[in-house]
Order: C-alpha cells, then structure tokens, then sequence
C-alpha cells in the first residue's frame, strides 16, 4: 500500500526543485524543475529494448533502475534539494515483483505481441470482444489488455510466477525501489483488462475474477498526484536523493503530458510526435469509440481518448538508418524531402510498419510505397514517408470529429517530432489546421514534475492555478494557401482506400 504518513515542514518538501521521471521504451529522462515550471537541468540515459524472440519486446529492469540512478545523479548535481517526484512512464509495460518489490524478470512492453491468443482467451472469458469493451472501455488488443501478458507467464513461466507477489506497471516498479511501496495509477490500469474506466476508484471485481487474476497480487490503484511514499535510505543510494523525499506515483507518459499542456476540456487535443504518433482528445464523459485506445486522465472526471499509430516516427527513423545510412541525420531527410513536392509527384506511403493501431487496428497490416514509377526518385520516396504520416493523422482527426461532433481550430504538438517545423508545415496542409509546436520539449517530464509537487504539497491539487502548465509561445505554423494544398487532398482520398484495397494481399505475406 501507498506510505499514508504525513510530511513534516523540515522535511524534503520545505523547499526545493521537483522532479520528473520520464520512462520511455528506449530510455530514461530526467528533469529537474522550479516551482513556476523553469527548467533546471536535464539528463537521459538510453536504454535497449530487448527482443529476444519474435513478437517479444522487453525491458531489462535491473538495467532501467541503474539508468535511472545514474541519470537521478547526473541531474542533482545541478539543482540542489529537492522537494517533490513524479514519474511518467511508458504504457502499459506488465511487472512481475517479488515481496521487496524486485524485478523477477524483464518487464512486458505495449509493443510486445506474444500475449496475442491469450488475449483473444480473455475476450471469450468475458462473452466476446465487444462485451470486453463495454466491461473495460477499451477494443481488445494486446495493448490495452496487460492481463494477456499474466495469464502468458502463468502458463509458460510458472516458477517466476509462483514466487511474484506484486503485479505492476514501469511505474509500480520504478516508485517501488524509490520508496519500498508498490502501488498503480488509474491511467496505467486503464490499459490492463482489469479495469473499467467508468469507475476509476478500483479494480473491477468482476473483470479480476473473470481473467483469473490473484487479486491479492494487484496493488492498490491510487490518484496519479497522490503520495506512493518517501525515498527510503534504500532508494536514495546512488541517487542523491534525500531519504523522506515524497514520490507521487505518476502517470502514463501521454496523459502526464496532456496535463503539463492543460488538456482537460472536452474537445481539446493535442499530438504526440515521437516514434509513434498520437493525436490524444480530452472527454468529459465516458463516451468511448473502439478505434481509441481509451483512459482516465490524471485530472478526476476527465478521459483521454488517443488515436494511436504506431510507427509514423519509427519509419522515418528506418528510412534513414535502414535504407540510406549515407544521411547522417534527420536534418539531411527533411532537406531529401523537400526537393520533392507536395503529394510526392503521386507517390503515397503506408506507414505501417510494425501492424497498427489507430485507425485500422491490424496487427497483420504492412507499409508500401505506391505509386512508384521509372521517374521517382530518393526526395519522393522520402517525402512520402513524411506525408503517409500526416494522411494517417488525418484519419484519426476525421473519425474523432465524426465521434465526438468537435473539430479544433488548432493543434499543440509535442514530443521530438514537434521539433521539425517541415514536418509539421506537410501535417498543418494536409490537416488544415493551425499547428502550435510548444518550447518546451519535456512535456511529460513537467507533468510528473507537477504530481510529484502535489503529493508534496506544493500545490494544492490539480487545479491549483499556480501550477504551471505549459503555454505555447512558438509562433505557430499555419495551413498554406488551397491552392498549394489540393495535391494533399487528392492523395488523402487514394490513401484512405489503400489500406482496405490491400488487406487481404497484407494478410497473406504475413502468414
């Protein structure tokens, strides 16, 4: 259970910097914050995704906490006492812990895909895939479902399984070795099949008795701001953290950003650009669509309802390492790209390349270039792969307007992504919405920041008005004439009727 034990004013949250952890699937970020949302300092530490047989994506945990030790030390030279911490962490990634809160093996990714037939167990269990979304709030898919990964270690490894006593998210684990106590946050346990977003207080008895899952193994699900414990004399070795330091539990990455950003109104968005790509709405009502991958925000009686695609910066990535190493960076694609022209003289990229999740949910679902001919060249092919993304967020931004009857005037952009004014000019014309890049990169890092502050007391609560959310200052990057933009429209139209003209001859090459 999380530490219930009050503060003392001389204690660590008297004074002092906040920070935020941000866990990502490849690594670990660290930001230290002032109170009115200065950034202090920063350190990252890289860490492998395992992938040790096919469909398998894993972190080693052992080797994450290390990271984060050391980026924890590298960041706390720089900023003094601190008075609160946050984590923000990637989702949902399943963690078997023993009694003292340790690892007993890798922790299972979102990008992990072994779990797929136990998942489809799950839906049977419960009557069928629709009656899981009706339960849970959210599709059935091995990413919005962690309890496929359970039921997967109980039967093919039992002797870890028989000697787990906590199950967890990056998060549980992470403020475990901080703090000794294991606990779970409403936006994690969205994600794991065991829990219905209409009632956020708990697990779902039912869904929990249903999968077969030990009830006694879950930890309490507590607010994403609420207090897990202090940094014991344990968890401050190595880190130089004070011992007595409050460590909120945090949130996931996306929904600790939607609250840096202010994102707590229904109809306002944003998009997450960064190996994949998420347009995220804000609900003010359980109202959920099936190709959403669905949560409760970290503000109480808010949803967040994201249009996931997997792999937009992932295959931008592939291009330039895969396939031309000879461009040393991203700066030299885009400058490949731009010798291209709007709609990449009618060549179209489908940017699934690892399956996909929003729209089409098919995990069998491939990329492709279309539309190659005798005359195309490198600057098409690599504008393509830019504006295959931009039709993909389109798709989403469409469908949600169709859902939810709100259509914005404006998009805040974040993540690393956000930092390619070219790529988010092709997304501004191809969208024709504004698009408002914001200064601060770390969006998710100040967001753990601000719950670490409110567990600490610092704040008053999520509607503190001296919490400092992030305000767009950049200036902002505008849809270009209609004229320049009516390449853009005749090449969505062909997009959007790719993927179900091609599904079959997709299916068959997966097999």
């Amino acid at each position: 259970m999380p530490d219930q034990t009050g503060l003392t004013e001389s204690g660590p949250a008297a004074g002092g910097a906040l920070v935020g952890i941000d866990a990502g699937t490849s690594g670990v970020k660290i930001c230290v914050f002032s109170r009115d949302g200065m950034l202090i300092a920063r350190a990252s530490r890289p860490v492998p995704l395992l992938t040790p047989h096919p469909r398998w994506a894993e972190l080693d945990l052992e080797r994450y906490w290390a990271a984060v030790a050391e980026a924890l030390a590298e960041v706390l030279q720089a900023s003094g006492p601190v008075a609160g911490i946050g984590l923000a962490t990637t989702c949902p990634t399943t963690v078997l812990m023993d009694e003292k809160g340790r690892a007993l093996r890798p922790g299972i990714t979102f990008l992990d895909n072994r779990a797929a037939d136990d998942v489809v167990a799950i839906g049977e269990a419960v009557g069928s895939p629709e009656m899981f979304f009706r339960q849970t709030g959210n599709r059935l898919s091995p990413s919005t479902c962690s309890a496929g990964n359970l039921r997967w270690l109980m039967r093919e490894e039992p002797d870890v399984w028989r000697r787990a006593a906590r199950i967890g998210f990056l998060n549980s684990y992470l403020a475990g070795r901080l703090t000794g106590a294991v606990a779970a946050d409403w936006t994690q346990a969205s994600y794991s099949g065991l829990f219905d977003l209409r009632a956020p207080e708990a697990w779902s008895t039912r869904l929990v008795a249903a999968l077969g899952i030990p009830e006694n193994m879950l930890p309490a699900v507590i607010p994403p701001f609420e207090r897990a414990g202090f940094v014991t004399p344990e968890g401050a070795t190595g880190t130089g953290l004070a011992p007595g330091t409050p460590v909120a539990i945090g949130s996931a990455d996306t929904a600790a950003a939607a609250f840096a950003l202010g994102v707590e109104a229904a109809g306002q968005c944003f998009e997450s650009a960064g190996t994949s790509g998420v347009l995220t709405f804000c609900l003010d009502r359980p109202d959920f669509d099936e190709a959403f991958l669905n949560r409760c925000h970290v503000v109480p009686g808010c949803w967040l309802a994201h249009g996931a695609m997997s792999t937009p910066g992932a295959a931008v990535e592939w291009l330039r390492e895969k396939i031309w190493p000879d461009l040393t960076c991203h700066a030299d694609l885009e400058r490949l790209a731009a010798e291209s022209e709007p709609g990449a003289h009618g060549l179209i990229f489908l940017p699934y390349m690892a399956g996909e999740r929003s729209p089409i949910w098919d995990a069998s679902a491939s990329g492709a270039w279309v539309g190659l001919r005798l005359d195309t060249t490198r600057a098409d092919l690599a504008r393509a792969v830019f504006e295959g993304a931009a039709y993909g967020l389109r798709q989403v931004l469409e469908r949600a307007e169709r859902r939810w009857g709100r259509r914005p005037q404006r998009m805040l952009a974040v993540g690393g992504g956000a930092r390619s004014r070219f790529w988010l000019q092709i997304k501004a014309d191809v969208s024709n919405l504004e698009y408002h890049p914001t200064e601060l990169p770390d969006a998710a890092a100040l967001g753990a920041a601000m719950m670490g502050g409110i567990a600490a007391g610092v704040y008053t609560g999520v509607d503190d008005p001296a919490l400092p959310k992030i305000r767009t200052e950049a200036e902002p990057i505008l849809p270009g004439p209609a004229l320049a933009r009516q390449p853009y429209g005749k090449a969505f139209r062909v997009y959007d009727a790719l993927y179900p003209a091609l599904r079959e001859a997709m299916h068959e090459l997966a097999r």
